[in-house]
């Protein structure tokens, strides 16, 4: 590994997360040559001091490299450098709500088209909500900072009651729910989500610049308050090769020592 030339930490930015401020000097180091490919990469330790921030911190941007596919950690050796160019595909892990706030805040959604309707039986099932609800829906893209084109198309609906957050969203990096906490008091319990493989139709596929009749990733989230009441909903679609959606289950403890399922 080549040690680079120390650098004064940069002063941290409040609309730029420290980890991704620290993805970005690493990603320039890497293809400027400063790491040998397949040579072992800072430590945690290492990076905790060169940055002045937390392993925390450090970890989620290694998080961040390893889902580019420019890093692997290797138990017993470390971390080391896997490729000099990332894969091309905008790698998601949401395990909880703060990293669903995290994905909002690294992603840019760009607003096509917002109308004020009316829900029909279709809409109505899916929110839960009688038809005539009022609702508005947005079309948009999404586009990741390192990607060329955008990596998903978005439908996103927020309910009629809530129209003083709409012209912000596209136009504010945050989660559209936190704005609808904020403005409205409303507490988020849970998100439902769905997830399936499809065919992308040819609307889709135009507007993702995408071919026709390839596959797609569909992604429906719903957001309930503590009323249990559907209060957003959004389906985003994604091409294949442009998206990586990973996650972490661990085992729960059970306090019974039982195994579930089973009795005495």
């Amino acid at each position: 590994m080549t040690n680079p030339a120390p650098q004064p930490s940069p002063q941290p930015s409040p609309e730029i997360p420290r980890y991704q401020e620290i993805v970005s000097i690493l990603l320039k180091e890497i293809e400027q040559g400063a790491y040998r490919l397949g040579a072992r990469m800072p430590t945690e330790f290492e990076l905790c001091s060169r940055f002045d921030v937390s392993r925390y911190t450090v970890r989620e941007a290694m998080r961040k490299l390893e889902d580019m596919g420019l890093v692997s950690r290797r138990p017993g050796i470390g971390t080391i450098l896997a490729a000099t160019t990332a894969d091309g595909r905008y790698a998601n892990s949401i395990n909880s709500l703060d990293e669903l706030m995290q994905y909002a805040s690294d992603t840019r959604m760009e607003v096509l088209g917002t109308e004020l309707i009316e829900a029909d039986e279709e809409l109505a099932a899916l929110m839960n909500c009688e038809p005539g609800t009022p609702w508005y829906r947005m079309d948009a893209q999404r586009w990741a900072s390192d990607t060329r084109k955008p990596f998903c198309t978005t439908t996103l609906w927020v309910r009629g009651d809530f129209a003083g957050i709409v012209p912000r969203i596209g136009k504010e990096q945050r989660a559209v729910y936190r704005m609808i906490e904020e403005a409205h008091g409303v507490t988020i319990r849970e998100v439902l989500q769905d997830i399936e493989g499809i065919v992308l139709d040819d609307r889709t596929a135009a507007t993702l610049d995408a071919p026709a009749g390839s596959a797609g990733l569909k992604i429906t989230r719903l957001y309930l308050g503590t009323d249990g009441q559907v209060f957003e909903g959004s389906v985003n679609i994604h091409p294949t090769g442009r998206f990586r959606y990973s996650m972490r289950l661990q085992r729960q403890d059970n306090p019974s020592g039982r195994r579930k399922g089973t009795r005495d």
